[in-house]
């Protein structure tokens, strides 16, 4: 088997969660807390994936400021 069934399942819900309708600022907070509980949870693959997800959805946006507090995140988590 190439994938666990139950991380497939995460990043489905994951992209599903970034396609729902709704404003994109509530999408991208919502993506950054999943990530942050993935890290503490010691699942980094999903916590990185979800932080990527936010990225793409804060530079669709024009979010400046939450693309900033996401690169704060990202490099805290790496060091």
């Amino acid at each position: 088997m190439d994938a666990d069934p139950l991380k497939r399942w995460q990043v489905l819900k994951l992209r599903w969660l970034r396609r729902l309708p709704g404003e994109p600022r509530k999408k991208i907070k919502r993506l950054m807390q999943r990530g942050d509980e993935f890290m503490q949870l010691g699942q980094p693959e999903l916590g990185e994936y979800c932080y990527q997800l936010s990225r793409e959805l804060a530079q669709e946006a024009g979010t400046i400021h939450l693309l900033k507090k996401l690169e704060q995140r990202v490099e805290n988590t790496l060091s």
